[in-house]
């Protein structure tokens, strides 16, 4: 499946923009707040705009939008689904977390509430490459959301800590 293959992608840019990179932390104590393509969602006030990095731009075109600082990077994609029907959604959902755990090794799975519905969050507990990467993904109001967090450190609270904050606008 084409869509597939274009979120994996994602998240392979992600990791290569992670693995230079040496810097530690974040910074919360002055959040910003991204607000377009139908959402809004806050993060530290260090980290600034990657969407124009070349290569997340090959990657996803305008469907999605990158923000990280040195060693981490949280983006998202939205795909419009309102032409499947609800067992085509639930196939593609099933076929996301197989997807991500088979080819990207994010065994770790939890159920999330994100922006009022249910989310699934995908992780990897031990990466050998030395980039953790974090996805959760959910479909709401005809639209599939895809987030990706990497970076050198588990993050999985900085990671959770924007998503609740992730709304739907």
């Amino acid at each position: 499946m084409k869509k597939i293959h274009i979120l994996s992608m994602l998240l392979i840019v992600c990791s290569v923009l992670v693995a230079g990179c040496t810097s530690e932390g974040d910074d919360w104590s002055s959040n910003k707040t991204y607000s377009g393509m139908g959402v809004s969602f806050d993060y530290p006030g260090t980290w600034t705009d990657q969407s124009n990095d070349p290569m997340l731009v090959d990657t996803f075109g305008e469907s999605g939008v990158a923000f990280g600082k040195d060693n981490e990077i949280f983006g998202f994609v939205v795909v419009d689904v309102g032409v499947l029907s609800a067992a085509d959604k639930d196939k593609l959902i099933n076929d996301l977390i197989e997807t991500y755990k088979t080819e990207l090794r994010l065994t770790n799975e939890k159920d999330i509430m994100v922006d009022g519905v249910s989310a699934k969050l995908l992780s990897s507990p031990n990466p050998t490459d030395g980039i953790y990467t974090n996805v959760a993904f959910w479909i709401k109001n005809e639209d599939l959301y895809i987030t990706v967090y990497t970076s050198e450190k588990s993050g999985i609270e900085t990671f959770e800590r924007i998503l609740n904050t992730f709304k739907t606008t």
